[in-house]
């Protein structure tokens, strides 16, 4: 086996500080998994220069012997020191997009935060401070403003997730169509996940021990959180996720289009579908696009957004609900 590995190994046979390990002690684990070919005074040499590395938190007390190598208690698993500027700038994407992180995660990284914008700030004109610049993930969706989250809120939420306590809080409910808002005030609330949709944060979430349904509210409509000493009484199945709650059960239908050739997404290659196809049509300028998808309401607001560029042949459920839209904004319009 290489240095390398040996020296990976070595590491995982050292503890945590109160405890300790001899050198000796290593060398037998060390043969035990496989080093056959190694010495004493090999693996002395390497954990001094572990040590001396001082990436790894290796400390030896040499107080008595045999000496006791050990882990400091205090260690964090990255020297903040000897972060590079590849290592920085994955930290500064990460804590852009880690708003649903636990709250003991954000606090724990956040020495390594800073440290990478200390970092990246030194040189403002480096190749890695550039990229930073000119890459983004940017959530196109409708020009609205997204309202203001209490952050207060927002974090004993995570909180609760985290520990799997319930919680009380008031929540704003929808009636009549949204003609009529009323903040109610509910116990015993199971907090079951976080999703960001759309650019929309939900808090996912039961009600009591014995009400299944599940429901994600957008985190506006939720105020005055509490955090309660009583453990969550629901949790997910064992292969449930909090990334599966908002996956339609429609069925699947096969949807045709008379779409026109120079419709942006044809031209960029997005698919509606993994079976998609686009054959050539009766009409010149335009192509028969067949694929098998869900009939949602995201699909139709999409479709709805193409407006005259296409022309939805099938299912005739479809069709029948764009003629029905089309006779609607005909007469408001007219």
């Amino acid at each position: 086996m290489s240095a390398f590995q040996r020296k990976l190994d070595i590491l995982q046979f050292v503890p945590t500080a109160p405890r300790k390990v001899s050198s000796r002690q290593i060398f037998e684990n060390l043969q035990n998994c496989g080093h056959h070919h190694i010495d004493m005074r090999t693996i002395q040499r390497d954990l001094v220069n572990l040590e001396n590395v001082g990436l790894f938190g290796l400390e030896v007390d040499k107080r008595s012997k045999p000496y006791g190598w050990y882990i400091n208690a205090n260690f964090k698993k990255l020297n903040l020191s000897l972060m590079d500027g590849n290592t920085a700038l994955a930290f500064k994407v990460l804590e852009q997009s880690g708003a649903t992180l636990p709250n003991s995660t954000l606090t724990e990284m956040q020495p390594y935060f800073d440290k990478a914008t200390q970092i990246l700030q030194q040189d403002s004109d480096s190749l890695l401070t550039n990229w930073l610049k000119s890459v983004a993930d940017s959530q196109v969706s409708q020009p609205l403003i997204a309202p203001e989250i209490d952050a207060s809120c927002f974090e004993k939420i995570k909180s609760a997730i985290f520990f799997k306590k319930q919680i009380s809080a008031d929540i704003k409910r929808v009636f009549s169509g949204g003609n009529e808002t009323v903040w109610k005030h509910y116990d015993r609330v199971n907090p079951m996940g976080l999703v960001k949709q759309d650019g929309r944060q939900l808090f996912v979430c039961t009600f009591g021990t014995l009400h299944k349904r599940r429901y994600a509210l957008p985190l506006q409509f939720i105020r005055n959180v509490t955090v309660t000493d009583d453990d969550c009484q629901q949790t997910f199945g064992e292969l449930e996720n909090v990334q599966f709650l908002t996956a339609t059960s429609k069925e699947e239908v096969q949807l045709k289009l008379l779409v026109k050739n120079n419709s942006l997404f044809l031209l960029h290659g997005y698919k509606l579908s993994e079976d998609q196809t686009i054959n050539k049509s009766s009409h010149k300028d335009k192509s028969l696009l067949i694929a098998t998808v869900k009939d949602t309401n995201k699909l139709r607001a999409f479709l709805r957004g193409l407006g005259d560029n296409i022309e939805i042949i099938a299912p005739q459920k479809l069709r029948d609900y764009f003629c029905e839209l089309s006779k609607k904004l005909y007469n408001t319009y007219t």
